[in-house]
């Protein structure tokens, strides 16, 4: 603790700053922050004074390393050659930012495009970030605020921020003024057009209860029209399902979920025969048909699961928990089963053989376990659709026995931006040798300079599925055991010991109770 304290005077302790070539302030603070005024509630030459200039200089230190962050970010997006400057193409630069931050490719994005925002855009608030005048926090602020505007935009916000004395205002004094600078910048503009506001996406989900929320969002118009069509298409089928239950129509009702209306003597509510509508019926895509082949949903449940013997987790798509009550009904309700078979101890996936272009369906099904996202270092697109399986090392059309074979030691599952990308050469993937069993190691090259590695996704509950499959052996195992030597030992005895013993044990167990004989009527009940 005594390494807090210091003799000297508090103010030395503030590293001398030389004000940059700024706007003049038109907007001061009440008071400048210096280390008197930050150390007015605590005992000058004290431990804890020595504390808070301590926790001053490591926040000055933290806020300039952060701006040397930004620096190092928008350099290498300014010089990568793959992009030179334009942010439409920084998807790559933004790949190699994932791989060496050890982030998700959105997240690397979000990264680099603040970057270059706060160095380039806005120089004049970042400056005082450099300098650690600006805390991160507050320079997070300011960054969310400008997401959306414009360049121009974002430097007039820029331009007003800097004429506020930021080395010393309040937190509440930067935010109302943050406002202003962004309603000022915006200030004639139009709106965003509507179609830019339309969009389908999963929310909330709830891995406890199995259950998730479509969130659709548009123009209010057009949303207002499609709750409209629901409504009126519910009540139609409300209606239906009333005059099929009262005149006691047989065959299946119109939107029997659950088959149980019959039983039920009422038609479902309008807020479930929405759904159901939603959810049930075939999307008008005319002129453009619809694929041929359905989309499937894997749902892949562990054995001991299936057999009630454990309550371990479904996973849907390989990503997301599903409870194991759910996961059971959905498997009584199914009347084929894929097995997929993993090796018991890494819970890698065994192979499945193909010997064309084109991978089999089995290999398919396997393909998505394994890469339930784009197989790229830090992409976490779905492959459930927008993907495409491709060879690590190519396949060669005029002798397929040259080139990369149609095995899954040879495939992976990338997503559509993903696989143009390694056709064009700008990501080279090169398999790993490695073990029998063991999960499928690839090293990345991303623009012939930066290299990375990947591993393969296992079944992580096949270890734990084994265990449990082990343990019931051993038990059955030592009962049948136990049963045997039973068995063996009432063999060996006397007829008339065994006899005897049962009836002491059928006495013992009768013991204090009172028996009735079988000619006395029961207590309490009138004779006839």
């Amino acid at each position: 603790m005594g390494d807090f304290v210091d003799d000297h005077d508090a103010s030395s302790l503030l590293p001398p700053v030389a004000r940059p070539a700024l706007p003049e302030w038109t907007v001061r603070a009440r008071r400048p922050l210096t280390a008197e005024r930050m150390l007015e509630e605590v005992a000058s030459g004290s431990v804890e004074a020595g504390r808070v200039l301590a926790l001053h200089r490591a926040s000055l230190a933290r806020t300039r390393m952060y701006a040397h962050h930004l620096r190092l970010l928008a350099t290498f997006f300014r010089e990568d050659p793959e992009v030179q400057g334009r942010p439409e193409d920084a998807d790559l630069s933004a790949l190699k930012v994932a791989v060496g931050l050890r982030l998700t490719l959105d997240q690397a994005w979000g990264q680099v495009r603040d970057a270059r925002t706060a160095v380039e855009v806005m120089p004049l608030t970042f400056e005082y970030v450099r300098r650690g005048e600006l805390p991160e926090s507050m320079h997070h602020r300011l960054l969310r605020a400008v997401r959306r505007l414009t360049d121009e935009q974002a430097a007039e916000v820029d331009a007003h921020l800097a004429t506020l004395e930021l080395p010393s205002v309040s937190v509440d004094t930067f935010t109302r003024h943050l406002r202003l600078a962004v309603d000022l910048a915006t200030a004639g503009a139009l709106p965003a057009p509507h179609s830019e506001s339309r969009g389908v996406e999963i929310v909330d989900v709830d891995t406890a209860s199995g259950t998730a929320s479509l969130l659709v969002t548009g123009p209010i118009l057009e949303i207002k029209g499609l709750a409209h069509r629901l409504d009126v298409a519910a009540r139609a089928v409300q209606e239906a399902q009333r005059h099929a239950l009262e005149e006691g129509a047989e065959g299946p009702l119109p939107f029997d979920l659950d088959q149980d209306l019959a039983a039920r003597g009422r038609p479902h509510s309008l807020n479930t025969l929405r759904y159901a509508i939603l959810t049930h019926t075939v999307l008008d895509t005319d002129p453009v048909q619809e694929t041929a082949s359905p989309y499937r949903l894997l749902v892949t449940v562990p054995v001991m699961t299936l057999l009630g013997r454990d309550d371990a987790p479904a996973l849907v798509e390989g990503t997301t928990p599903l409870p194991a009550e759910l996961a059971r009904d959905l498997a009584a309700g199914e009347a084929t089963w894929t097995r997929i078979l993993t090796d018991p101890v890494t819970g890698a996936y065994l192979p499945a053989s193909a010997t064309t272009y084109r991978p089999s369906a089995q290999m398919r099904l396997q393909l998505r376990l394994r890469h339930p996202v784009c197989a790229v270092p830090g992409c976490s697109r779905s492959t459930a659709l927008a993907a495409e399986d491709d060879h690590v090392l190519e396949f060669d059309h005029a002798d397929p026995a040259r080139g990369g074979p149609t095995a899954l030691e040879n495939l992976h599952r990338l997503c559509r931006t993903h696989h143009r990308l390694k056709t064009a050469g700008g990501i080279d993937p090169t398999r790993d040798p490695g073990e029998t069993g063991m999960p499928l190691r690839t090293t990345w090259t991303l623009d012939d300079q930066l290299r990375t590695r990947s591993e393969e996704a296992v079944d992580l509950l096949t270890p734990h599925t084994v265990r449990l499959l082990e343990h019931a052996r051993q038990e059955h195992e030592r009962r049948a055991a136990e049963a045997r030597a039973l068995h063996a030992a009432e063999s060996s005895r006397p007829p008339g010991e065994g006899i005897a013993q049962q009836r002491r044990a059928l006495l013992d167990r009768h013991r204090g109770r009172r028996v009735i004989p079988r000619s006395t009527p029961p207590p309490g009940d009138p004779p006839y």
